[in-house]
C-alpha cells in the first residue's frame, strides 16, 4: 500500500515538474531561412528557456535535427531574436564554429571563427556606434584551410563566404581596400566592388542574363530599385 502511495506521489511530482518546465520554456520550429514553421518541415528548433518569466534578457538556444546545439546566447526580446552578449555557434558535428559578441542585436567586440576541423579561420573586431547607428568590421588575422595565414595584423588577402555571397580582395589596416570580386548565388549575379578604407565607393554587378547594374554605395547596392542599369 505504502509502495503504491509512494509511486503515486512520485508521478504527481514528475507531472508537476514537466508542467513547470513547459511553462517556463518555449519551443518553436524554424525552416532553413530561420522562419517559424510547422513541425512537418522544420530544419532547426529554438528553445527560450525562461520564456514565461519577466526578464531583461532571455536565454535562447537553437538545435539541429540531430539534437546538437547550433547556437546559444541571450536575446533582449523573448518573441523577436535581439542578440545581446556572447553568442556561440556550432557545426552539425558539435564542433565550435564561431564566438561573436553583440550589443542590442549588433555585432560589437571580438569575433573568432573556426573551420570544422577546429583550426582557426579568422579573428575580427566589430565596432558598433549606437549614436550614429553605424557599424564597422576590422579583419585582424585570417588563415586558409591549410593553416596558412593570409591576413596578419590587418593586412593581406582575404576571402569570405556569408550565406549565399562569396567575395575576395585586399585587406589594409583591417579594412577592405581596392577591387573586390564576388558572386551572389541567391540572386545569380557576379560583381566587382571598389573600396576605399572599408567604404564601398562604386561597383557593378552582372546577372544571369548579362544585364549590368552600377551603384556607388552599399545602400544603392542593397536597394535594387534605385540603381541604374546599363543596356
Amino acid at each position: 500500500m505504502k509502495r503504491n502511495i509512494f509511486l503515486f506521489l512520485l508521478l504527481i511530482i514528475s507531472v508537476s515538474l514537466s508542467a513547470q518546465i513547459s511553462m517556463v520554456s518555449k519551443k518553436i520550429f524554424l525552416d532553413s531561412l530561420n522562419q517559424e514553421c510547422t513541425p512537418d518541415n522544420y530544419s532547426y528548433t529554438r528553445v527560450i528557456t525562461n520564456y514565461s518569466q519577466k526578464s531583461m534578457r532571455y536565454v535562447v538556444t537553437d538545435f539541429y535535427k540531430n539534437g546538437r546545439k547550433k547556437m546559444t546566447g541571450a536575446t533582449l526580446d523573448r518573441d523577436i531574436l535581439k542578440k545581446d552578449g556572447e553568442f556561440i555557434y556550432y557545426y552539425k558535428n558539435g564542433a565550435k564554429e564561431a564566438v561573436v559578441n553583440y550589443t542590442d542585436d549588433h555585432k560589437n567586440g571580438k569575433e573568432i571563427n573556426w573551420y570544422e576541423n577546429q583550426s582557426k579561420k579568422s579573428e575580427k573586431q566589430n565596432i558598433w556606434d549606437p549614436k550614429t547607428k553605424k557599424s564597422q568590421t576590422l579583419i585582424l588575422n585570417c588563415w586558409d584551410e591549410d593553416k596558412s595565414q593570409t591576413v596578419t595584423d590587418g593586412n593581406g588577402e582575404y576571402e569570405e563566404t556569408d550565406k549565399f555571397i562569396s567575395q575576395k580582395g585586399t585587406i589594409k589596416d583591417g579594412l577592405k581596400q581596392g577591387s573586390w570580386q564576388g558572386n551572389d548565388l541567391l540572386h545569380k549575379t557576379t560583381f566587382v566592388d571598389n573600396y576605399d578604407r572599408g567604404i564601398l565607393t562604386s561597383g557593378i554587378s552582372v546577372d544571369e542574363n548579362n544585364v549590368k547594374t552600377t551603384y556607388s554605395s552599399l545602400t544603392e547596392k542593397q536597394n535594387t530599385k534605385n540603381v541604374k542599369k546599363l543596356k
